[in-house]
């Protein structure tokens, strides 16, 4: 019999499990004493960076830092108003565990952090001040194979074979990289800046525009926001001010990596992190200059709907051997996405006074559930706010204050995603985006906000199912089988073929020829053009 066999070489990534959990992060940073002691804090942004990750038994291992920028208030010798800041780039510690059931130490993680809530205490001595940082740690333990698995088998007319085939719908994980783009800015400070301006804190956001593949190249481009927190003499007063400064997409950054084996018409999916930037005001305040750099972790996949062997028979007196290999698929849907509103009013506490007029408002939104419901995945979550404004005194001093409001408001949208009809019992991933904050004063002690973000979801479904990895004809020997056979290796030839070919097993071919062994070990294949001596002394025994 002419038996063809077609196979193919995937690589599976597997998310095994994913969790969550809080853990605080406390520590004490330190005003240093070439600058004026503190009264009060105004803002603190503190940005955690995961430094290494690891999976032990049924846990996920993060250890990082957290990036601090501390903006206070204090009194200058003069007795005016005076506004300092204090950046420490790894101010804190956190190590912390995930646990993640199903997880192994071979296998793969994917970890995020997240400040949920912040308290800070100012120490008598005007320069220490205690850090009490909540952090949400997510993790997921993700399992890594390559399989061959066979998609096709055909023989002669004079043989018939009983093919049964199942489909699948997967991602070919082809390589990653990580991209690194160095970020530079010259940029005009509006209204021609000042002299007189102070820089407190500069802040970047990427935004993705574009993704795309090239040959042995994954590429990211998108545009980058900034915003200054500045500190500038008052006219009236003498007193120091707060400025906030804008600029939306000013200039465009490309970040690129090499993942060999790609080409036009995969997909790459894009884990940025957040810019490390640092600036300072030049040219007598009147520019803004900006370095630091932007990294990403860029995975490539090959979308496949593929077709492969589950079962395979001979219908004839030919004789064929079949290894199945039970394998675990994470079948994907394609991404969708959908826009979400959040509109709302805040209120200042008690302990806040009443406000003049808003500085600057952030949002921060995350996702709490999801839900499978017929072709739609309902997606879930919640928006946090933080306000920068000027209080409003009898002295017309004009003190700048922080409030931080949590939960705010809620969102749930339903998102139609087609994939849903071939995987009805499958989980759906969301995240969510900001893109936009508004808010306007209706009152000394109420905000109005306008949140406007969109959100991405699409369907996992993970399978276990048992395939075709191996098919062989069996030699057929006419009368007594020889004692011995000498084999010349071929290009597609494996230890279990081999084994199953010639009636006997991989310990007997393995006794017989030790370098094959060290060859599978060193090179991941056999020594083509080489002999292999096989004996049939053993009983026969197909693995």
């Amino acid at each position: 019999m002419a038996l063809r066999v077609k196979d193919d070489i995937i690589q599976l990534e597997t998310v095994i499990g994913t969790n969550s959990t809080q853990t605080v992060a406390d520590g004490t940073v330190t005003i240093p004493g070439s600058m004026l002691p503190a009264d009060r804090i105004v803002k603190i942004t503190a940005v955690p960076n995961i430094k290494e990750h690891w999976v032990e038994e049924d846990r996920v291992n993060i250890d990082g830092t957290i990036a601090v920028t501390i903006i206070y208030a204090g009194e200058s010798d003069t007795g005016q108003t005076y506004y300092g800041s204090t950046q420490i780039a790894d101010a804190v510690p956190f190590s912390h565990f995930v646990d993640v059931p199903g997880a192994a130490p071979e296998m793969q993680s994917q970890c995020d952090a997240a400040v949920l809530d912040l308290q800070s205490t100012v120490r008598s001595d005007g320069r220490t001040v205690d850090l009490d940082i909540v952090l949400e740690l997510t993790a997921a333990a993700v399992s890594t194979q390559e399989i061959v698995v066979v998609t096709d088998a055909v023989s002669d007319a004079a043989a018939r074979l009983k093919v049964a085939k199942d489909a699948l719908h997967l991602e070919d994980v082809i390589g990653r990289g990580t991209g690194k783009a160095q970020i530079r800015e010259l940029i005009p400070m509006p209204g021609g800046g000042g002299s007189d301006l102070r820089l407190l804190q500069v802040q970047g956001k990427f935004r993705p525009v574009e993704n795309r593949v090239d040959i042995d190249r994954a590429v990211i481009i998108g545009t980058m926001s900034y915003k200054a927190i500045c500190a500038g003499l008052s006219g009236d007063t003498g007193d120091e001010q707060i400025f906030v400064y804008r600029w939306d997409d000013i200039s465009g950054i490309e970040l690129s990596a090499e993942v060999y084996g790609s080409y036009p018409g995969m997909i790459v999916y894009p884990r940025v992190g957040a810019p490390m930037i640092s600036g300072q005001l030049v040219n007598d305040g009147q520019s803004l200059a900006v370095e630091g750099e932007l990294t990403a972790d860029l995975k490539v996949v090959q979308p496949l709907n593929i077709s492969v062997v589950t079962d395979l028979a001979s219908e004839s007196d030919v004789e064929i051997g079949v290894r199945q290999e039970t394998i675990q698929v994470q079948q994907v849907g394609d991404a969708a996405f959908k826009d979400v509103y959040v509109d709302g009013t805040v209120q200042l506490t008690a302990s806040h006074p009443p406000l003049e007029r808003l500085l600057d408002v952030e949002a921060r939104a995350a996702v709490t559930g999801t839900s499978v419901v017929g072709g739609r995945v309902v997606v879930s979550g919640y928006v946090d706010l933080t306000a920068l404004y000027v209080a409003r005194t009898d002295d017309f001093s004009q003190p700048v204050y922080q409030a931080v409001w949590g939960n705010v408001g809620t969102f749930e949208t339903s998102i139609s995603v087609p994939a849903l009809a071939a995987a009805a019992e499958g989980e759906a991933e969301a995240d969510v985006v900001i893109h936009d904050v508004r808010a306007e004063p209706i009152s000394r002690d109420t905000i109005s906000f306008h949140v406007m973000g969109s959100v991405s979801c699409r369907l996992k479904e993970t399978i276990v199912k048992e395939v075709v990895a191996e098919v062989v004809e069996l030699r057929q020997f006419k009368g007594r089988p020889p004692t011995y056979t000498c084999v010349t290796l071929q290009p597609d030839d494996t230890l279990w073929k081999l084994a199953a070919k010639y009636r006997t097993t991989v310990e007997n071919l393995l006794e017989i020829n030790p370098n094959l062994a060290e060859a599978a070990m060193t090179t991941g294949g056999l020594p083509v053009g080489s002999k292999v001596l096989i004996t049939h002394s053993v009983p026969s025994e197909l693995e």
